[in-house]
Formats: C-alpha cells, structure tokens, sequence
C-alpha cells in the first residue's frame, strides 16, 4: 500500500498545480467549497476538474481505477 501511495503521488507531482491541488484535497476528505475556494473555480466546477485531474492521471501512466 505504501509503494502504491508512493507511485501515486509521483503521478500528481507530474501534474498541473490546480489539479494536483485539488486531487490531494479530495484525498484528505475535502469538500468541494473547500477545493474551490483553493483552486479558484466555482464549487460546481470542482467535479468535472476532478475527472479532468484523473484523466491527466491516468495520462501518467498511473491507473486510478482502484480510487474513488
């Protein structure tokens, strides 16, 4: 599991900052007013970015198909 947690944070770091920002909120149990406010985006827009964020993820070569 660590190596795991390793690999993925490798893949955000490869990231753009908002959406690194953003995955590692989520992570730590965020909401999305609280992400928003972070990032810069209305709280509505946090869901798509959080998909966007994903598929730049997986783009990495990380699969995040095991995440929620």
């Amino acid at each position: 599991m660590v190596n795991e947690s390793v690999h993925r944070e490798s893949a955000i770091e490869r990231l753009p900052d908002a959406y690194a920002v953003a995955l590692r909120m989520r992570d730590a149990g965020l909401s999305y007013a609280a992400i928003a406010e972070r990032v810069g985006v209305e709280p509505e827009a946090v869901g798509p970015m959080l998909r966007v964020a994903k598929a730049k993820l997986a783009s990495t070569g990380y699969d995040d198909t095991s995440e929620s």
